[in-house]
Order: C-alpha cells, then sequence, then structure tokens
C-alpha cells in the first residue's frame, strides 16, 4: 500500500469469506416491539465471527426468512436496520441483522471488496436457514442502497438465498452512481450545469484513476441477466442518492435478457432513499430514519406482501410506471495524467513551493540581515492568493464529493455555490495581479537583485500553471 493511500484508509487487505453455519445462540430476549423475540447469533464467514441478530414473532416455526444487507459506510451497527427486520417480523417474516465489516476487516470509505460482502451476505443466510424459526427453503437477502451490488453479486456466488431483494440500488458502477447522484443534486440546487463536471464528476474519476474510489468498477447487470431466482426491485420516487427511473430499465433489460420470468419492479410514492416518507427527499428537522414507510401499499407492504406471495407459489412480472431522470446517468472518464488523485496532491505542494517561496525567502533575507527583496503590491497579492486558492478548490471539491454536493456551504449565487464563486473571483483577482507584476517586474528588472528575480519568476510561474490547473477544475467557467 502507497502512503497516500494509507493516508485515505486504516483498514487491512481485505480477506476471503466462506459460507458458513449459526453457532449455539444464547436464549432469546424479548425484542423492543411487543409480539416479537430476538435472539443474538454468530456465524463465520472465512476467518471472521460475525454478529446477529435474529428478530422473529412470538412463537415462530418455519416462517419465510429475510436477511438484511447493509448499504454503504464500515460497520459493526446491524442496528442501522432494526426497524425495518421489526416491520418485516411484525408482518410475520423472520429477519436477521448483523454487523457489517470495518476498516479491520478489509472496508473503509475507500477500500472494499463486493465479494467479500457477498459472502458475507451468503454465510447469514446458511445461518439464519439453520434456525428452526425459519423456512430453510426461503431465506432471501434484502440489500439497501451499496447492499444491493452485494446481494445481487451474492446470488451470483451461492444458491443459498431462495430470492432477492435490492431498495434504494443502482444499476450503474459505484462510481457512476456517485457521479450522477453529485451531479444531479448540484442541479436540484440551482447549480450551473458546466460545473457539474468539475465539481461532482473530475474528483471522482481522480480517485477511480489511482484506485482509491471503494468498489469502483463493480457492474451489477451481468450478474443479473443470470439470476434465475425471484427478484424484488424496490425504488423510492424522491431518491437523491441513486437513479431510480434509469435502474429499473436497466434491471427490466437485464431481467428479461436473462429471461427470469419471476420479478417485480415497484416504485413507491413518496418516500426517499431510505424508505422514509418526505415531501421531495431533503430531510426536515424531524426527518428520522425509523420511520420507514407503513403506509398500507407502502415500502414494508410491497416487501412483505411478495415474499407472502412467494410462499404462496405466486409467480410472474411487475413494472410499475418508470419515472424520468432529471439528470440522465453517464459513466466516469478516464482523467488526463495531470487530474489523478496522486497528481493533484503533487500539484497542490508544487503550488505551495512556487507561492511560498516569496515569503520565505523574504524571511530568510530578514534573519541574515541582509536587506529587503523587492516587494510590490502585485506580488503580495499573487503570493497571498496563490498559495491558498489551490488548497482551497481542492478542498472544496473534495467536500462535494464526502457530502454528496447535499452541503454546498452557502446559497447558490449566479450558478455557483458562493464559496465557489470566492474562489472563482480569487482566481480572477490573481491573474490580474500575476500580469501587474509581469509589468513591474519589466520596469525594474535592470536594479533588481537576483534573489528578487527568483522570487517574482516563481510566482509568475506559479500563476501559469495555475491558469490551465483551474480551467480543468472549473474555476473558469
Amino acid at each position: 500500500m502507497t502512503p497516500l493511500k494509507t493516508m485515505f484508509t486504516t483498514g487491512a487487505v481485505a480477506v476471503a469469506a466462506v459460507a458458513a453455519v449459526a453457532l449455539a445462540p444464547p436464549a432469546p430476549a424479548a425484542a423492543q416491539a411487543p409480539g416479537l423475540v430476538e435472539t443474538e447469533v454468530t456465524f463465520t464467514s472465512g476467518d471472521r465471527e460475525i454478529g446477529a441478530t435474529v428478530i422473529a414473532p412470538e412463537g415462530a416455526q418455519g416462517l419465510p426468512g429475510v436477511v438484511l444487507v447493509h448499504g454503504a459506510g464500515p460497520g459493526p451497527d446491524r442496528d442501522r436496520y432494526r426497524a425495518n427486520a421489526e416491520a418485516f417480523a411484525e408482518a410475520g417474516i423472520v429477519a436477521m441483522i448483523y454487523d457489517k465489516r470495518g476498516g479491520d476487516d478489509g472496508y473503509s470509505q475507500i477500500e472494499g471488496s463486493v465479494a467479500d460482502l457477498a459472502d458475507d451476505a451468503n454465510a447469514a443466510v446458511e445461518a439464519l436457514r439453520a434456525r428452526p424459526e425459519a423456512d430453510p427453503g426461503l431465506v432471501g437477502l434484502h440489500g439497501h442502497s451499496e447492499g444491493a451490488w452485494t446481494v445481487i453479486e451474492a446470488s451470483a456466488r451461492s444458491d443459498a438465498a431462495a430470492f432477492v431483494i435490492t431498495s434504494g440500488g443502482s444499476a450503474l458502477t459505484p462510481e457512476a452512481t456517485q457521479a450522477w447522484m453529485n451531479r444531479s443534486e448540484l442541479a436540484r440546487q440551482g447549480v450551473d450545469e458546466r460545473l457539474g463536471e468539475p465539481l461532482g464528476v473530475q474528483w471522482i474519476a481522480a480517485l477511480v484513476a489511482d484506485d482509491l474510489f471503494r468498489l469502483h468498477g463493480y457492474d451489477p447487470l451481468p450478474p443479473l441477466r443470470e439470476l434465475d431466482r425471484p427478484f424484488l426491485g424496490v425504488f423510492a420516487e424522491f431518491d437523491l442518492n441513486t437513479p431510480s427511473g434509469p435502474t429499473m430499465e436497466r434491471y427490466r433489460d437485464a431481467l428479461d435478457a436473462g429471461g427470469n420470468g419471476n420479478y417485480a419492479l415497484r416504485l413507491i410514492p413518496g418516500v426517499d432513499h431510505r424508505m422514509v416518507p418526505t415531501v421531495d427527499g431533503t430531510k426536515g428537522e424531524d426527518y428520522d430514519r425509523d420511520l420507514i414507510d407503513r403506509s398500507p401499499g407502502g415500502y414494508v407492504d410491497t416487501v412483505t406482501g411478495w415474499i407472502h406471495g412467494l410462499a404462496a407459489g405466486e409467480s410472474g412480472v411487475v413494472v410499475d410506471p418508470i419515472p424520468a431522470a432529471a439528470v440522465e446517468p453517464g459513466p466516469v472518464a478516464s482523467p488526463p495524467w495531470f487530474a489523478t488523485a496522486y497528481a493533484l496532491v503533487a500539484e497542490v505542494a508544487l503550488f505551495a513551493v512556487l507561492f511560498l517561496a516569496y515569503p520565505v525567502a523574504a524571511l530568510v533575507r530578514r534573519i541574515g540581515r541582509r536587506g529587503p527583496l523587492e516587494a510590490t503590491w502585485a506580488s503580495r497579492t499573487v503570493a497571498s492568493i496563490g498559495v491558498l486558492l489551490p488548497v482551497l478548490a481542492a478542498g472544496y471539491v473534495g467536500w462535494m464529493l464526502v457530502t454528496g454536493a447535499q452541503s454546498l456551504l452557502g446559497p447558490v449565487v449566479a450558478g455557483r455555490p458562493l464559496p465557489w464563486l470566492v474562489l472563482e473571483v480569487a482566481a480572477v483577482v490573481t491573474v490580474l495581479a500575476a500580469v501587474a507584476l509581469a509589468v513591474q517586474w519589466g520596469r525594474r528588472r535592470a536594479r533588481m537583485s537576483g534573489g528578487s528575480q527568483v522570487r517574482f519568476g516563481m510566482l509568475l510561474a506559479g500563476v501559469a500553471l495555475l491558469i490551465p490547473w483551474g480551467a480543468y477544475w472549473g474555476l473558469v467557467v
């Protein structure tokens, strides 16, 4: 692992996982919801021992079962999907939630393996099949968000799951999904579409180029075409994280191409990515992620009704009307050589050298009591802004990635997030100051010391590099 990659993650290299069986559990304890019983269990996947909780109706025997698979983010918070599990159990379906991998298990913000996650999910299915509460022939997988890739891959690696359910899944690769999320969120907030690529996509491409983007390159469509079991895809009307319409289209085409005659693609109205009721997908002050949609015909009814239908022998294809996407998804293109993550770090360091040379040289000169170096208002302006501009620009683009462009750190002004508009103005001021500096240098060059000329030259070299760099990253639109 390179030093730069170590900066991004402390996770270890992922280890292979294999199917496992449940270990003897302790005595069951009462769950939070009345009428339900929860049992703590453990199972193994490769060399990992994984903790889990089985939630079932009191006295359950041989009921349909489902394993809830995590979305993005390191584990081990199994309770993230407790509300879903309890809702399913209340509807007569045994549910299992389990601890997801963390940094010590090869999964971090930038590192992960779909295969390892899928093997963990299949091991959980085997564990639930061994429970007396569940019907071993009717235990399936439910993967939310990033977990949709996991359960689709799990179905290709094992026949353990009797059915597959995805919730808020994406038919795109992870990097294309993130790019769509960023671009669509920027557009939704009124940001000029020309900034969609530099603010929403190019930093993703930079990370992918240096293998620093988690799960990049995974394509769920090939294993979905091979899926030979019942499949349910559940989508949210107001999903701001994954493209519901384009995914429904791609899922439909893949399943039809593979000849799967038992699947349903359902669009749940009035809910967000987490299947929580919402007005437009945004999270208001009263937002509670545990308040999943239990309305008649909503998310819980759709999932549990479909599973009970399978138990009753129902089969067929159902596809809800597919919504149009405000922003069409697209692939993430490979960046030019100067726009990879490693190159970006090197470039910011080079800018620091070129612009910091101005004050450092003056400080050294002062310490040596050798007299002041030449300075002008233009040189001070270029040095002051130049040293900060690349760092702040790269940091803001990185912030767009981390937050999914959902926190612009200010209002949108003239089609630009206010912080970015300030950086654009600063870039223009820097270029104008550099022009003035070049004129001042030409007039004073004959009487300037060698040290002063080197300082001015490094400042102008920094601006000469900053102009094309800034154009690529959207500082000049």
